[in-house]
Parts: C-alpha cells; sequence; structure tokens
C-alpha cells in the first residue's frame, strides 16, 4: 500500500521512484523547520535531498512526506526509521527489483521492439525452444539475470578507522548482507569469490584461513564469523563507559559531536546501559561538560537544566545549530570590521605619504608651509625670502630685534 503511494505520487510529480522517499508518522503539528532538522540528521548520508510535498493521511492520523534524492536510493545506507516528534517516522522505499519484475521489463521492451523471447534467449545461448509460463523463462534465464544484478561489494579491512576508499564494518555489513539475499541463484563458489572480492587485510586473512580448514564453509559461514571478530560486541559497562566519556574533538563542530553522541546513547540504551528516559538529561550534561560552548548557549542550557527541561535530540540540535549561524555571523562581522580598519589605515598612511610628498613638490627637500618657513628662516639665521628685508637697526633696537617690515614697492620709491 505504502510503496504503491509511493510510486503513484512520484509518477505525478514525474520523478524516478527509484529516487523517492516516502516518510510515514509525521505529527500533523510538526513545523518545516523541524522536519528538515530531522530529515538531515537521518538522511546526510545519502546526499542532497529535497522534500516535494507534504499530505495527511487519515489513516495513520499523520502527514506523509515525499522527498526526492538526487541519486537512486542506496539500499545499504537508507534508514529504515527516522527518529522525529512524535516517536520514529517510517521510511518507505522501492524495493530492489526482483527477477520477475526485471523480466517483466525486458518482455515489455521486447515487444516495443517486435522481438520474441525465443530469438533473444537464442541469442543468449540458452537453448529455449519455447515459453509458455513467466516462471519457465525466470528458471531458464536466471543465471542472466544474475549477473546483470551483479553489484561489487564495498571494501573492508577491518581496520578501526576506515583507510580512504574502504567502508565501516555496520555498512559493509548491510550492503553484504542484502546482497547475499540477491544472489539467492547463485552458487556458492560464486557467492565466496563475491565476498571475498571486496576483504582486505586482516578480514581477507581471516576468511582464508576458514576455507584453509573448511572449504565447504558458505559464504553465510564466512560472513557470520566476520560478525563474530568484527561486530559490535561490546558490554553494556563498555558502551555505558563510552557514552560519558565523549567529548567534543579538536577542530570537531559542535553539531557534529552532538550527531555522534547521539549514536553512543542510541546504543546504549538498545545494549539496556541506559533507559530510554534518562537519555536527554545525559545528552544535556555531556554537552554541557564535555563540548566547547560559547557563554550565550551554555548560559541557555544551564537554565534549561536548572528548572528541569532537558532538550530532546532535535531541540538540541536546533539550539546548537542556530548557536552555530550566530558564532559563524559574528565571525563575519569580525572580518569585515578588521578589513575596513586595514582599509582605513592603509588610506591614512596614503594620505600621510601625499602630504610628505607635497612638502617636498615645488619647493624642494623641506619646504614648509608660508608661515612656518619665515619663522624657521628668522631662528636660523638663514637669508630671507624675497620681497622680505630687514627692518633698519635703530628701529630694531627699540621695538625688538629680528623683526622684519614689508619691502616697499618700486610704485612706491
Amino acid at each position: 500500500m505504502a510503496v504503491t503511494m509511493l510510486r503513484d505520487w512520484c509518477r505525478w510529480m514525474g520523478i524516478s521512484a527509484r529516487r523517492g522517499l516516502l516518510i510515514l508518522g509525521i505529527p500533523e503539528d510538526c513545523d518545516e523547520a523541524e522536519l528538515q532538522e530531522s530529515l538531515e540528521a537521518a538522511l546526510w548520508p545519502m546526499g542532497h535531498f529535497t522534500v516535494l510535498g507534504k499530505v495527511f493521511r487519515e489513516e495513520d492520523n499523520a502527514t506523509a512526506a515525499l522527498v526526492e534524492l538526487d541519486r537512486e536510493v542506496n539500499y545499504a545506507l537508507v534508514p529504515r526509521e527516522i527518529p522525529g516528534t512524535g516517536g520514529p517516522w517510517n521510511v518507505v522505499f522501492v524495493p530492489r527489483c526482483s527477477g520477475e519484475e526485471f523480466l517483466s521489463r525486458v518482455f515489455h521492451f521486447l515487444e516495443q521492439q517486435g522481438q520474441t523471447v525465443e530469438s533473444v534467449a537464442g541469442a543468449l545461448g540458452l537453448g529455449l525452444r519455447r515459453v509458455c509460463w513467466l516462471r519457465s523463462v525466470s528458471q531458464a534465464v536466471q543465471p542472466w539475470v544474475e549477473t546483470m544484478r551483479y553489484q561489487r561489494l564495498g571494501v573492508f579491512s577491518g581496520r578501526d578507522q576506515p583507510a580512504p576508499g574502504e567502508e565501516s564494518f555496520e555498512a559493509w555489513l548491510d550492503h553484504t548482507t542484502d546482497m547475499l539475499h540477491v544472489w539467492q541463484g547463485v552458487s556458492e563458489r560464486e557467492k565466496r569469490r563475491r565476498l571475498m572480492e571486496g576483504l582486505r587485510g586482516t578480514a581477507l586473512q581471516l576468511v582464508h584461513g576458514l576455507l584453509a580448514e573448511n572449504p565447504a564453509r558458505t559464504a553465510q559461514d564466512c560472513l557470520a564469523a566476520l560478525i563474530q571478530v568484527f561486530g559490535d560486541n561490546e558490554s553494556q559497562a563498555t558502551i555505558r563507559v563510552k557514552c560519558l566519556t565523549a567529548q567534543q574533538e579538536s577542530g570537531e563542530r559542535l553539531s557534529a559531536f552532538v550527531l555522534r553522541l547521539e549514536v553512543l546513547l542510541q546504543k546504549a540504551i538498545e545494549k539496556g546501559a541506559l533507559a530510554r528516559a534518562s537519555a536527554d538529561h545525559v545528552r544535556l550534561r555531556q554537552v554541557l561538560a564535555r563540548a566547547n560552548l560559547i557563554e550565550p548557549l551554555d548560559e541557555a542550557l544551564r537554565k534549561l537544566r536548572m528548572v528541569g527541561r532537558s532538550p530532546s535530540f532535535l531541540e538540541m540540535l536546533g539550539l546548537v545549530r542556530e548557536s552555530e549561524a550566530w558564532e559563524a555571523s559574528l565571525a563575519r562581522n569580525e572580518r569585515a570590521q578588521a578589513e575596513e580598519g586595514a582599509g582605513a589605515r592603509a588610506n591614512a598612511q596614503a594620505d600621510a605619504r601625499m602630504g610628505s610628498a607635497s612638502r617636498e613638490g615645488p619647493g624642494g627637500p623641506g619646504c614648509e608651509p608660508e608661515g612656518l618657513a619665515q619663522a624657521g628662516d628668522q631662528e636660523t639665521g638663514e637669508p630671507l625670502e624675497e620681497g622680505l628685508k630687514p627692518i633698519p637697526e635703530e628701529l630694531g633696537n627699540e621695538d625688538g630685534a629680528g623683526e622684519m617690515s614689508p619691502a616697499k614697492s618700486s610704485s612706491g620709491k
């Protein structure tokens, strides 16, 4: 029912159903910001996405949303549920193409091209003379179908920190489990080969050792051994200690730390190491004690703790992102002010250089404004400027030595 709704909605919107997700169970009072934050927290590994629309479903008494991805659904990464307001929201997507569905598409294509199943089967060397039922055709061309559906597994080496191009064990395990189910018609030998194709390092050595001990081991047996060695076997005490000692690392964004802490909290809840009701309290305590907070956010979170109001994961993430946005805006303003200050200093220096150049201009080096130049001439005893002459000595003795009078013009003679 839900998959049919997804297909029909995608067809109506004109997008591929294999790039669409249907989110069910969203409370009717959930606002756009809260919806976007929840989706970003859960779907960020799958790349960019767009919410195309929402509709209220009476049978669920909740809202459904259609999300378009920028690429086809990655079945190893797509979540089955999204933590959100009112409980987890269900994620619906188009399942992998089955053999029957694939053949139906092939037959439809052949009909459009005017070809028959017999001609294609003969070209493939399958020796089919006639086909009456889809089941018999499915069995006959199953090797071809499996070849068309073959996907290489990701790379896993067993490292604690995956190298570039490698996957974490959880991501690799999800994809491998799905592909083993898809490879049901493949021989056991081919399954083992495909499994080992994606292994490196200690993981590959482990499987080599298992097969050397017992060559009859199946691919599923090898996968079970890998799970036992590399899977999440942490005890309640271990996961609780990891949860309570997690802290923000150098260079790590606060929002990234909150997301990483949430993964540990959910693991602790699943293991029974932490009560679900105490998750909000533990999250608030860890952020206050183990993260680098700016003063406004620290003050706001401490007030919430004082009144006994621990924010949920989405509320905490919203506060953190708002704080990061404010901090980024403040940094931009500071840079702009610094650039303005640098520009003002540069202009002042340029003005100073221009003023210096003007003093050294027509009169040569040391040329000063007229009043300062005259005062300097009196003090140093240098020749007076043209157009001025000393006052006669007898007048100078009476009125004070060193004073000057304007020179008479030639017309006054």
